[in-house]
């Protein structure tokens, strides 16, 4: 199992061409760079040795070999990559070096002062093994060059002891190759925890995007329409819902405000809505909007802030429109259906009794009389009986619609069960006009009902009774009127009663 030292330490042998982009370009160029400077700077040094005495003619072998390490450096570099380039040039360049220092001054040749050059450039470029080599194989070449000077193997005398100088080399090398592997051991733990940010940082944002993929796959396709907006009210996203509901292409919603893009019928306009939400409240409301097709459209609206990343800055906010119109049609359905006979289509008795409940209110409140008038059909078992359920059936749907054309549209006409029917009539300015609605009805329920091919004959015996003489309260008024049909169906049938006031039950 590797320590965490040699795990630090194993980072810093990637050479160049593993590291990433930018580090890769810019040691490329350092490399270009160097090679350029190494070439133009041998030639010119050739140059003035040409000119000068013999004294100087063995460093022209060194200069010349230089100037054809750089060329084919840069011939290395073009076709084999980097890494390739640097350890050629390295090499050759130490090997010049070394050699220079055995056939010119030793130690003292001005060209050993590369090593420690040639020693930061293989660290930073090829890595700390390259470098602690370099440095190795640097020292004993300086110990052997001050030897061979100091026992005029070299044939050059020195002014200063060559051991000397071989100290200072040493030590030059030493802080050379320390500052090299620090700078390295530095920079590699660095770049190793750039990697891993940049890692955590790359998966947090495929993450996001995922994320922001998904949901925006949801915004498509969700039964409502989604969009979003800025704090000017432009839009800055709309799903497809948009475009099917209010014919307006996708790409061209972004940047239009959402006042005109949704026009909503709503009270007051859509603009207090948006100034509600953009001061962080959750806004719900109604609206109806017209659609590219001209039906008119109910809607669920909610409109929640968006805050900025950071605070609770509200930057813009996104809205929800949920179309209610099927919805709200069926539940009218429901409650059409829980309100009213399902044979006849009258008011059933759930709501008679909230009829009654608000004529009471009413009359009460304006002073004014109502009747309630309850009809029992008379002869009804015997057509049943003759003629079957389905005839029976068939005639009282007629009598509804008797009833019905009998009384005002304001009225109502309520089938209570069986063959029992109640009328509420509201505003009645006087007992005769009751009497008068009553003896109409008679009269309708007298005339033959044609059932298929036969003509069947009914009648009805009818009790009124009439707010506030009767009674004040509804179940009062029932009561009443259904003792008043019980009378007239004693008195012999197609016939009404009326209560009157202080006259009890007549």
């Amino acid at each position: 199992m590797e320590t965490p030292e040699r795990t630090r330490f194993s980072r810093l042998q990637s050479p160049i061409d593993d590291y990433p982009g930018l580090i890769l370009d810019a040691h490329v160029a350092l490399l270009r760079g160097t090679i350029w400077v190494v070439l133009i700077g041998s030639a010119l040094f050739m140059a003035s040795l040409l000119v000068m005495t013999g004294e100087y003619a063995p460093r022209i072998y060194s200069v010349i070999g230089l100037i054809v390490l750089a060329a084919a450096s840069l011939v290395v570099l073009r076709w084999r990559g980097s890494v390739a380039a640097v350890r050629l040039l390295i090499l050759g360049a130490w090997v010049i070096a070394t050699y220079a220092g055995f056939i010119a001054e030793g130690v003292r040749t001005p060209i050993l002062i590369a090593y420690p050059i040639m020693l930061v450039f293989s660290g930073w470029m090829l890595g700390a093994r390259y470098c602690i080599g370099l440095f190795i194989v640097s020292c004993v070449a300086v110990i052997f060059l001050a030897i061979g000077q100091h026992a005029g193997a070299l044939g050059i005398a020195a002014q200063v002891p060559p051991g000397i100088v071989a100290v200072a080399y040493l030590v030059v090398l030493s802080i050379s190759a320390m500052m090299t592997l620090y700078l390295l051991r530095l920079f590699g733990e660095r770049y190793a925890e750039e990697r891993r940010l940049n890692g955590e940082v790359r998966l947090h944002l495929q993450a996001a995007e995922k994320r922001e993929s998904d949901l925006r796959l949801v915004a498509e396709h969700i039964p409502c329409l989604v969009f979003e907006g800025d704090r000017e009210g432009r839009c800055l996203f709309a799903n497809r819902g948009f475009e099917k509901f209010f014919a307006i292409p996708i790409d061209g919603a972004p940047g239009m405000h959402i006042s005109k893009l949704i026009e909503l019928d709503a009270a007051g306009g859509f603009a207090p809505y948006q100034e509600a939400v953009l001061r962080g409240e959750v806004v719900e409301f109604l609206a109806r909007k017209r659609s590219a097709e001209g039906v008119w459209r109910n809607f669920d609206v909610t409109l929640v802030p968006r805050h900025a990343a950071e605070g609770e800055c509200v930057v813009g906010w996104y809205g929800l429109m949920y179309d209610v119109t099927r919805r709200e049609q069926a539940v009218s359905e429901l409650r059409d259906r829980a309100m009213h006979d399902a044979l006849t289509g009258l008011a059933n008795r759930l709501f008679l009794d909230d009829r009654l409940a608000h004529m009471v209110e009413r009359a009460a409140r304006t002073q004014t009389s109502a009747a309630v008038m309850v009809i029992d059909l008379d002869h009804f078992k015997e057509v049943n009986d003759t003629l079957g359920h389905g005839a029976g059936d068939q005639l009282l749907c007629q009598v509804a619609k008797r009833l019905e054309a009998s009384v005002r549209s304001a009225d109502t006409v309520a089938r209570c069960g069986g063959d029992e029917f109640v009328v509420v009539i509201e505003g009645v300015k006087s007992l005769e006009s009751a009497e008068a609605v009553a003896a109409k009805i008679l009269a309708e329920l007298a005339l033959p009902f044609m059932i298929g091919a036969e003509a069947a004959r009914i009648g009805g015996s009818i009790g009124v009774a009439v707010y506030p003489d009767a009674g004040r309260t509804a179940e009062e008024l029932l009561r009443v009127a259904d003792l008043a049909m019980y009378e007239a169906k004693t008195a012999g049938r197609n016939c009404y009663r009326i209560v009157r006031e202080d006259q009890g039950k007549a």
